[in-house]
């Protein structure tokens, strides 16, 4: 019986001292602990600008984009031109018009003539072929110039006709 009663003050004496001892464990931390508290506002605060940033940032590339995609899509939103299929034409190679002394050339998607001893490029149909079906116009696709090249650089080199 003795040795349950020193055992029981025991542990009661455990119960008592172990809160003592371990607040005196955290005396004089109490600076330490408004350092940590306005060190995790700091953060909390550049975390926040930075999220800031980050959404403005994206919603500028989602803009950017978005205008690219539209100039694109305006750029390339016709493909080959109407008169290709009647001819077969898959946009490899520069065509020459040979009645008209004019070259589609794919690269710059558009026309290259002679007018007035020099050559000019148009985006469009020339004028003086608004009335013509290109489809059924008499073409020969030129191979042997490099697509990167212009065409009308080669006009004098070759008998066209």
């Amino acid at each position: 019986m003795r040795k349950m009663i020193y055992f029981a003050l025991a542990i009661g004496g455990l119960v008592l001292i172990a809160p003592q001892q371990s607040s005196a464990q955290h005396r004089g931390h109490e600076r330490e602990w408004k350092q940590d508290k306005e060190r995790r506002k700091y953060e909390e605060k550049r975390d926040k600008e930075y999220r800031k940033y980050l959404e403005k940032r994206e919603k500028e590339d989602r803009k950017y984009h978005k205008e690219v995609a539209k100039s694109y899509r305006k750029g390339y939103r016709h493909g080959a031109p109407a008169w290709a299929s009647a001819h077969r034409y898959d946009s490899r190679h520069h065509v020459y018009f040979r009645d008209y002394k004019t070259f589609y050339d794919p690269y710059r998607g558009g026309y290259v003539y002679m007018r007035n001893g020099r050559w000019n490029f148009s985006a469009n149909v020339p004028s003086f072929m608004l009335n013509v079906n290109l489809g059924a116009a008499n073409i020969r696709i030129v191979k042997d110039v490099a697509i990167s090249r212009h065409p009308e650089d080669f006009y004098n080199d070759y008998r066209w006709d």
